[in-house]
This record gives structure tokens, C-alpha cells and sequence, in this order.
């Protein structure tokens, strides 16, 4: 393509409005307006940024080449197949659709038309996690790894529970990082007096083929906010903030002394350790998650998170939901894998 993207954002919401914001700064992108299915906001979102208030879904598709969903979950099977249908290149949000045949109806739309479907799982666009990456380019090294995602109550999304709200970043980015099939899953949550129901604090082991584990814990009731991934491999330890876009490397081992025969008693036990501080540029994740999906539907590259690659981190958040009793009449994961 030669002349700029024609995008519009479907939805005008908080993370709406950041994917309007955000877009005005992308190169090649012509942002043509705004829709939500609220009128007010919709006109609200465009007299704020100076584009043009929608009326409908196809006014949309005939004045577009691209456009961003940004709407409640339960919406997007539906509003990304009506596009897709069209020929007209989507960014999803995550989760990519709320069932797995809403994600397969995606999937098959996208396929069909040859429009680019890239589902927005952001922190693959977090500078820290793309080194990491490259890193960890050899999975075999891995043998753990934690993850902390928490923050408190928040009334951003209330629809869903804490797994399906912020966990499923960290299943899609650990997914990633190890590539191998998850084979077990146990969870557990914490319930407390005023989230009885457990939603709102949950942890999770992961087990796959290849032998890794991977910790992972999310919370919406924790009074600080925290994103961590830490990996223990055969030859370090790397500690790595998503908040901060930051990766420490630490590696131990025995005092290098020449004659350990007079080695000191005391020094018996003694340890050398050394760590790095890793230079990583800072950048911000939906900028570069916008211009990759630009890059996408003008033929430069291919998405980095597909379709089918988020249907896989769904399937695990799934299966935790499935082991708390979120999910009780859900598919064993073990047995649809």
C-alpha cells in the first residue's frame, strides 16, 4: 500500500481513547474516526480528538482499511467477524473472543478474506519482554518461572475475573517464552470477607512437556501494584519488571580460590555471585503494538500475536477457571489438548 492506513477505533472507552491518542502519532496511519454503540461517547471521543463520530458499523467499513476493536469481550466475535468478513484488517483486544468457537469463527474469518487479524497482548511489545525473547532463544535453559500481576480493586473491567483480566498477559508471554504444550494445570484463589467468591486473587501452576513450571499469580485486591517475570535457567537468574522495562541478570557460584585446601573454615560455605543491570531502551508497548499492525497490513511483516496463538493462552485461562469452579461444566484441558 502506498498511501496512508485509513483507521477508525471501535470503541471509546478508557482503552478507546488511548488507541486514538496513540494512533495520531503513528506513521502511515490516516485515523478517520470513532464508533461506540454509546452515541454520546462516541461523539464525546471525536469532538475531543478532532475525527469523525460514526453512526454505524458500516459507515465504519466503507470509509476504513483497518480498524482497532476496543469493546466489552463478549462483543468482539462479532464485531471482528463483521469486519473481517469485510476484508478490513483488525487489531483485537485481549481476549481475543469469550468461547473457543468465538475465537475459531475469528480465526476462519481472518483466513477467508486474508485480512490481518492481530489480537493486542501488548506486553509482547513491552521492550523488556522483547529481550527477554531474545535471551531465552533457546527454551531447552529454562526450568522456572514466576510471574506477579497485582495491583488493587479497580473499576476498569468487573465483567470477568482476575485470571481472564490480567493473568492471561503473563500465560500469553510465559506461552511464549517456553514453547512447549501445557500439560497440567492447578489453581487456587483467595477468598476473603468482601470477595467471597475467590475472582479476585488467584495463583497457578503450570506444567509443560517439556518439563518447565511456571508460578504465576494475579490479584485485584493487593495494594501495590507489581509486574514481575523472574526465569531460573540452567546458567542464571533474570529478574525482569514490566512497570520499570527492566531485566536483571544474576549468576552464583563457588569462591574461585586456587588451593580450597586453606580455605578458611568459615569461608567453607562462602559464594561469589555477579549481576547486570541489562541497557534496554524504553518505548511505549501500544505505540509499537499500533505500528507493527500497520506494518501487518501493509505486507512488511506478519502478527506477532495470532489468532490461533491467543486461543492458546485462552485455553489455559480456561482450564484455571475450570479447576476454581468458575467454569464447572468446561472441557478438560488435559483431555482438549
Amino acid at each position: 500500500m502506498t498511501n496512508n492506513v485509513r483507521v477508525a477505533v471501535i470503541g471509546a472507552g478508557m482503552m478507546g481513547k488511548n488507541h486514538i491518542k496513540t494512533y495520531q502519532t503513528v506513521p502511515g496511519v490516516e485515523l478517520v474516526g470513532v464508533y461506540d454503540v454509546i452515541k454520546e461517547a462516541a461523539l464525546s471521543a471525536a469532538e475531543t480528538f478532532h475525527i469523525k463520530a460514526f453512526s454505524s458499523l458500516e459507515e465504519v467499513a466503507s470509509n476504513v482499511d483497518a480498524v482497532s476493536v476496543v469493546t466489552t469481550s463478549v462483543t468482539h466475535a462479532d464485531v471482528g467477524e463483521f469486519f473481517l468478513n469485510k476484508g478490513i484488517h483488525c487489531l483485537m483486544e485481549k481476549p481475543l473472543a469469550t468461547t473457543e468457537i468465538e475465537c475459531q469463527r475469528l480465526i476462519n474469518a481472518a483466513q477467508k478474506s486474508g485480512a490481518v487479524l492481530l489480537v493486542g497482548h501488548i506486553e509482547q511489545f513491552n521492550p523488556a519482554v522483547e529481550q527477554m525473547s531474545k535471551i531465552l532463544n533457546d527454551p531447552s535453559k529454562i526450568r522456572s518461572i514466576t510471574t506477579q500481576r497485582m495491583s488493587a480493586a479497580s473499576g476498569r473491567i468487573t465483567d470477568v475475573d482476575v485470571a481472564m483480566d490480567l493473568m492471561i498477559h503473563d500465560v500469553e508471554v510465559v506461552q511464549s517464552l517456553v514453547k512447549s504444550k501445557v500439560i497440567n494445570v492447578e489453581a487456587m484463589s483467595v477468598k476473603t470477607a468482601d470477595k467471597p467468591e475467590g475472582k479476585d486473587y488467584i495463583s497457578a501452576l503450570l506444567q509443560f512437556e517439556n518439563g518447565v513450571t511456571a508460578n504465576l499469580t494475579a490479584s485485584r485486591i493487593t495494594q501495590s501494584r507489581v509486574r514481575t517475570l523472574t526465569v531460573t535457567t540452567d546458567e542464571n537468574y533474570m529478574d525482569m519488571d514490566f512497570i520499570n522495562q527492566s531485566i536483571k541478570v544474576c549468576w552464583q557460584g563457588r569462591s574461585n580460590y586456587v588451593n580450597k585446601e586453606n580455605l578458611p573454615e568459615w569461608m567453607n560455605y562462602g559464594l561469589k555471585g555477579t549481576s547486570e543491570d541489562l541497557f534496554i531502551p524504553s518505548a511505549q508497548p501500544l505505540f509499537s503494538e499500533q505500528k507493527h499492525f500497520i506494518d501487518c497490513v501493509c505486507g512488511r511483516t506478519t502478527p506477532r500475536v495470532t489468532g490461533e496463538r491467543a486461543l492458546e493462552a485462552l485455553k489455559v485461562i480456561w482450564e484455571i477457571e475450570r479447576k476454581l469452579g468458575f467454569l464447572g461444566s468446561a472441557q478438560s484441558f488435559v483431555k482438549a489438548a
